[in-house]
């Protein structure tokens, strides 16, 4: 993902385009407005003659269309109700228009600057349900270990079983996850992880907490493996953001 880092009237949204908005309130209000109805938010960050906002937003109110449960909001960066927004973000300086995405819970997970907006772009960036454990838990600080798996598959249990045991050594630093991989709704997440959701063995991928994927292991069984795993770093990744499996070899460090 990348992040670059008023509304609209009802009565426009409804005869137009019957997109759900809210209008008059900061930003910020119209956020928490949002994630209280359990909708995904979509933010064209402005100002006052800023150029292709007509084209972005043409492009946002797509990718509404796309999520389904989303609401577009339009954001004015020197509006002062949008100060704390704008500094928290720190949207002082990119260009506009951009687009900010929020997810239902109203933790942003992404956005894109003009000039690379697409509408699958920004509907892509929505995390499904087991991602946003994946984030929540990052966010807190705890690294994760994502279970991969399908009931009945062989050592399924032995795996996550590793994984609980995993959690308990490591003191509560760690997050357990699991995904069935024959769940429709986290193929997304699966895909961006690089699993194959056909594989007939538990993976368990390793985040630590700062968001980067140090190992994926087949039927993973030895907790305290996991753990050191857990507490490796590995480079290449933003905080926050989940990495490819794989990206470092499994194996601990040879001891020197």
């Amino acid at each position: 993902m990348t992040i670059g880092r008023l509304g609209i009237r009802v009565s426009v949204c409804a005869l137009v385009l019957a997109l759900p908005c809210v209008a008059g309130a900061s930003t910020e209000v119209e956020l928490k407005e949002a994630s209280k109805a359990g909708r995904v938010a979509l933010v064209l960050v402005t100002e006052p003659g800023a150029s292709g906002v007509e084209k972005a937003e043409k492009v946002a109110r797509e990718a509404v269309g796309k999520i389904g449960k989303a609401v577009l909001v339009r954001m004015d960066r020197g509006a002062p109700k949008n100060s704390a927004l704008v500094s928290r973000y720190r949207l002082q300086g990119p260009q506009v228009p951009l687009v900010l995405v929020f997810a239902a819970n109203g933790m942003i997970v992404g956005g894109m600057l003009a000039d690379e907006l697409t509408a699958d772009g920004l509907a892509g960036m929505v995390p499904t349900a087991k991602e946003m454990q994946v984030i929540e838990a990052l966010q807190s600080g705890k690294g994760v270990l994502i279970l991969a798996y399908s009931e009945g598959m062989p050592g399924e249990r032995l795996a996550l079983d590793a994984c609980t045991k995993a959690r308990e050594m490591s003191g509560g630093k760690l997050a357990v996850v699991r995904v069935d991989v024959k769940d429709g709704a986290e193929q997304p997440f699966l895909r961006r992880l690089r699993l194959d959701a056909k594989a007939g063995k538990p993976v368990t991928v390793v985040i630590n907490s700062r968001g980067q994927a140090t190992c994926a292991l087949e039927s993973a069984t030895d907790p305290a493996a996991l753990v050191e795993a857990a507490n490796r770093v590995a480079a290449g990744c933003a905080p926050g953001a989940v990495c490819k499996p794989g990206a470092a070899a499994c194996a601990a460090p040879a001891k020197k």
